[in-house]
């Protein structure tokens, strides 16, 4: 009788453990932007541009199809304004730029009808070489937090407690 428990027990732990563990998820980091997907609300999120060589630049900003965005700045960097956006086919770039080594801030707006990416690059026109941070767009609607299902937490600790009490009684002859 034991023995059945004992393997009833181990093979319920072993189906816990192996079934289904939630709901889907999008892990968001910290370059990630949620929208509300109207086409109207505006999220914002702070980013930043490290000049690490003296020379000429300019920042060229795109987005994906449903996107719109423009970066906000006092310095050099900033790229379109509230009444001109980028968009899917419609980059947007700033006036060329003389800096030194330094690091530019900026508010990057960003509104839209669904999830994609927006991208900041930044060019030297001394070295030709570029670089680019992009941020992932997620809608709202479609951002999924996982949360376990109960039996699959339930089970497993039920089945531990059952093991512990098997060998429990075991250990005391019965």
């Amino acid at each position: 009788m034991k023995k059945m428990l004992l393997l009833l027990v181990s093979s319920l732990l072993i189906v816990c453990i192996a079934g289904p563990a939630g709901a889907s998820n999008t892990v968001l980091t910290p370059d990630d932007v949620t929208i509300t997907p109207d086409g109207d609300s505006i999220a914002s999120v702070a980013t930043s541009i490290r000049i690490n060589t003296q020379g000429t630049y300019h920042v060229t900003l795109t987005a994906t199809d449903g996107l719109f965005a423009y970066l906000e700045s006092s310095s050099p960097i900033a790229v379109g304004n509230s009444g001109n956006w980028a968009s899917s086919g419609h980059s947007l770039s700033s006036s060329s730029f003389t800096s030194k080594v330094q690091t530019y801030n900026g508010n990057l707006f960003i509104k839209g009808t669904k999830p994609g990416t927006v991208t900041v690059t930044t060019y030297s026109e001394s070295t030709g070489d570029s670089t680019t941070q992009s941020y992932s767009v997620y809608s709202a609607e479609s951002v999924n937090v996982s949360v376990p299902e109960f039996p699959t937490v339930a089970l497993p600790v039920a089945a531990v407690i059952g093991l512990v009490f098997i060998f429990g009684r075991k250990k005391e002859g019965f």
